[in-house]
């Protein structure tokens, strides 16, 4: 299975669009060096260079022998060890459960703090976490979560909707068109 790596701070995500949300927290400062293919966004050269390499669908190197998913560092499969070792070592202040990640702390704060930074473009409900808001998403006529802004086609996943985009002639797309354009929610994360 494909991971995609911050190439911030080494977190792992299963898609790109979890990746492209978790970037955003990385997003004070100057980000000059933007991706053509997912519009992320890099204060660094280097940084864009090695997260195109995401997009070229290239075998990552290191793998975990026992779910097989597959890392791009050694240190990003050790921190995926923790998972199968049943290391909880995020812990709750306000109920004392415990968390295998930093980021999975953060989404099960929300429950206490009643944020609900996922917002739905057609009808503004709001939902605490990514999965939710995409299941919701689908109660409005099965939408899928992208829509096209050219010919407002639906798409159910972000490479599908890069695959779409490449379909349309570059003279119909806007100069200032951005992937982000295409998402059925608002995120404030």
């Amino acid at each position: 299975m494909k991971t995609y790596g911050c190439e911030l701070c080494g977190k792992r995500f299963l898609d790109s669009l979890r990746l492209r949300m978790h970037l955003l927290a990385h997003s004070a400062g100057a980000k000059a060096f933007v991706c053509d293919q997912c519009g992320a966004q890099f204060s660094k050269e280097d940084a864009l260079e090695t997260h195109r390499q995401t997009h070229t669908g290239t075998d990552m190197a290191v793998f975990c022998l026992l779910c097989g998913k597959r890392f791009q560092t050694q240190t990003a499969l050790q921190q995926h060890m923790e998972v199968h070792a049943g290391v909880r070592s995020y812990i709750c202040s306000e109920c004392n459960r415990t968390f295998p990640s930093h980021t999975a702390l953060k989404r099960h704060l929300r429950s206490h703090t009643g944020e609900k930074p996922f917002e739905c473009k057609l009808c503004h409900q709001r939902s605490r976490d990514y999965s939710a808001m995409i299941k919701h998403l689908r109660t409005h006529n099965g939408a899928s979560p992208y829509q096209c802004t050219i010919c407002l086609e639906y798409c159910p996943s972000l490479s599908t909707m890069q695959k779409h985009m490449k379909g349309h002639k570059p003279e119909e797309i806007p100069t200032d068109w951005r992937i982000e354009k295409t998402y059925l929610y608002l995120c404030y994360v």
